[in-house]
């Protein structure tokens, strides 16, 4: 089975349309058509607004019966698109992406993360020294997102996109020719002029008008609205009447900057390849059946000039002469279009191809409704079956909780004990310290040492207390001795050897150490840590037992 596709050509007024379907290495178009854009929608190839221009390109497939058709390539039109030939080292084909992506910041001196750069080979030439011609682009990628934007907004499948200098290579290249041959792109507000030889491209330059300005001319004066854009371009083809609406004079002067670029190029053409004159001049693009275009280029130039009428390996199936000229970018986009597309745009055409791919019949459909309603009837079961199953379990716990009431009165019960008997451990640890047997030693000692005694040091701990005193003398030391002895806070004492010094005046001290040993607290009688709290009906009947004994 032909896979269909579209190629579509989106300009600033006019946007152009071909379905067309592969046939073996041949394409034949099917329909092709052109319809107008509103202002504001396109600005410089750029799409200003997708979602409207989105439903306009829907609508209009679909008038033309092509709205079964999804995979799409868009032939971009722009001057934002940088181009620039480059001769590099001879590498394999398959190395010059490479190489390429590698130097292209030598080529185009901007921030590249911004752009995606796609390279075309021109030739492989040998002289004066081996090489390869490669014309390189760059194109924005906020451009080329936007054509991403029209294609879901359309309900369409972007398969590529495609740069219009390139897409009319590919076409050009296939025609034979030994001479060099100027073709000339005329379109609405820009024209490119491309240098072909024996199927290779010698040079490619554009200039920013075309045939708009006799259009306009034209419109204007037959009293024709904007929205008569497209039917004024295909009358203008006519020369009565372009003739009846518009003097000869404002015709010529009217195309006189196109002719006057397209003159320009074959002169600059002429002097660049050492006084090789082009052989004649084909003109292809939207607004090359102008009447009156193609015999003035042939006087300002003094070349044959004719319409591009066939291409090989494409056929139009009305046999369109105009067709061929006019949908040449859409054409060259089937052949061989640049990799313009960002690998995320790469990754989501992968997946919208993985979906097309699914089957799609009114039998598969009705296996998958058959099958999806078995699996919802067996999960239906299934969840009802496990919903009865819980509510039985539900039932059959509360009947045990309930029985179990009691139990848990007695748990909470005993969890409140324990509470009770930790705070209370914590309460005779802060009551149990050795302050109070340290406030009564120093009492006495306050009490009934002399006044003379100096305490040099204290040492104080929860067994007793350790001092550093002098006394004025060995009988004062004795009597502190003696009265340590009668302390009732104390149950041992310790004294150290009594020194005996006499200063420079000739006073006398008796300095000693005495450790002197608290007297043990009593043991009071706490329950066993494995011993169960009681109960009041444990208490009831220790209280009555002595009564049954008397």
């Amino acid at each position: 089975m032909a896979v269909k596709v579209l190629n579509i050509e989106i300009g600033d007024r006019l946007a152009k349309v071909c379905q067309s379907n592969k046939l073996g290495k041949n394409y034949q178009i099917k329909e092709s058509f052109m319809f107008q854009i509103p202002d504001q929608y396109v600005s410089d190839g750029q799409i200003m607004n997708p979602t409207a221009l989105g439903l306009l390109l829907k609508e209009t497939l679909s008038a033309h019966g092509v709205s079964d058709v999804k995979n799409t390539t868009f032939t971009l039109s722009s001057s934002k698109i940088a181009s620039r030939e480059v001769l590099l080292p001879p590498v394999k084909d398959n190395r010059l992406k490479a190489v390429v992506e590698t130097n292209a910041a030598d080529y185009f001196p901007v921030d590249l993360s911004n752009y995606q750069i796609a390279h075309n080979l021109l030739q492989r030439v040998q002289e004066p020294e081996p090489g390869c011609r490669v014309l390189v682009m760059a194109a924005p990628k906020p451009l080329l997102m936007s054509y991403a934007r029209l294609a879901d907004e359309a309900g369409l499948i972007l398969d590529n996109l495609d740069y219009s200098g390139n897409s009319q290579y590919q076409v050009l290249r296939s025609i034979p020719g030994q001479d060099p041959v100027m073709y000339v792109d005329v379109n609405i507000n820009s024209t490119m002029v491309s240098f072909v030889q024996d199927g290779v491209l010698l040079l490619q330059r554009s200039f920013g008008f075309g045939g708009d300005e006799l259009v306009f001319a034209a419109q204007r004066a037959a009293g024709m609205s904007d929205e008569q854009y497209l039917e004024t371009l295909e009358k203008a083809t006519n020369p009565q009447w372009l003739n009846t609406v518009l003097p000869e004079e404002e015709q010529a002067n009217c195309l006189s900057r196109l002719i006057s670029g397209i003159a320009r190029s074959a002169d600059f053409f002429k002097s660049s390849r050492l006084n090789s004159p082009v052989s004649r001049v084909v003109l292809i693009g939207t607004c090359c059946q102008l009447a009156g275009l193609q015999e003035r280029i042939a006087r300002a130039l003094g070349k044959e000039t004719v319409l591009l009428t066939s291409v090989s390996g494409v056929k139009f199936l009305a046999d369109s002469i105009e067709g061929v000229s006019s949908y040449i970018s859409c054409i060259g986009s089937l052949l061989s279009p640049l990799e313009l597309m960002p690998e995320e745009l790469r990754r989501k055409k992968q997946l919208q191809k993985k979906r097309q791919r699914s089957p799609d019949s009114i039998t598969f459909g009705v296996a998958v409704c058959a099958a999806c309603t078995a699996v919802a009837i067996a999960l239906t079961v299934f969840a009802v079956a496990n919903y009865l199953l819980a509510v039985n379990r539900r039932n059959t716990m509360q009947a045990r909780m309930e029985e179990l009431s009691n139990v848990a009165q007695v748990h909470d019960t005993y969890l409140e004990y324990q509470s009770m008997t930790g705070n209370l451990q914590v309460v005779a640890g802060y009551a149990d310290s050795p302050n109070a047997q340290l406030e009564a030693f120093l009492t006495e000692l306050e009490r009934k040492m002399p006044s003379s005694l100096l305490l040099l040091s204290a040492s104080c701990s929860a067994e007793g207390v350790t001092m550093n005193i002098t006394t004025p003398g060995m009988e004062e030391a004795a009597v502190v001795i003696s009265q340590l002895r009668s302390f009732e806070s104390i149950v041992s004492m310790t004294v150290s050897t009594i020194t005996e010094a006499v200063d420079d005046t000739g006073f006398t001290t008796a300095s000693f150490s005495v450790s002197c040993g608290y007297e043990a607290a009593p043991v009071e009688e706490t329950a066993q840590a494995g011993d169960a709290p009681q109960t009041t009906e444990d208490q009831t009947l220790q209280a009555q037992q002595p009564e049954a004994a008397q």
